[in-house]
């Protein structure tokens, strides 16, 4: 992240465990389909708690790492804001519910998945859970319209994950050192 720039701090008073439990139990509750963009509708939109560079820049880091992206994001922002607390705080908000929503679904599609009816309800899911994506794509790319090796970098990562087939690990090996080193770079310039 940019050492020019202030991350976002608790607002005194107002933002502490409690609201950050609640704020990430919010996004996941109203995420079904993809928790990413009401993430930013509910940290960068209606809190204020990032900005839209910040939002991407954090998701940028979580999605490099293993495991579900909210989860990652939420225990990154819960200890930058109030360390591991902050995080234990955050990933229950966004974990505890779903969880038993999960099991009961779970429980539900093991007893009538062979249904007809449940094949045509997960096939409307899915085409909605596509069109989230597209809009979490078009969200995060915004921050980037500006930014022409952006462009470069973020196609050539479609390109070998999309149209070739690489997995993740390999494109991210391949495209990390150079965009790194590209914003670097750049960042020197600058000064």
């Amino acid at each position: 992240m940019s050492g020019s720039r202030a991350l976002a701090e608790p607002r005194a008073g107002t933002d502490g465990l409690i609201d950050l439990f609640l704020a990430f139990l919010q996004i996941s509750l109203s995420g079904f389909g993809g928790a990413i963009n009401w993430a930013h509708r509910a940290l960068v939109d209606q809190r204020r708690w990032m900005s839209d560079e910040d939002f991407t820049e954090t998701l940028s880091l979580c999605q490099f790492l293993p495991g579900p992206n909210i989860v990652n994001f939420a225990m990154c922002l819960g200890q930058r804001q109030h360390g591991l607390s902050g995080a234990l705080a955050a990933l229950a908000g966004v974990v505890l519910v779903p969880l038993g929503i999960f099991v009961a679904l779970g429980a539900l599609y093991t007893s009538f998945g062979q249904m007809a009816v449940v094949h045509g309800i997960l096939s409307g899911i899915s085409a909605a859970a596509a069109g989230f994506m597209i809009s979490v794509g078009i969200r995060i790319a915004g921050p980037h319209r500006h930014r022409p090796w952006s462009a470069v970098f973020g196609s050539a990562a479609f390109i070998g994950m999309g149209l070739f087939k690489f997995p993740l690990v390999y494109v991210l090996l391949c495209l990390a050192p150079p965009s790194i080193a590209v914003a670097w770079w750049l960042e020197a310039r600058k000064r």
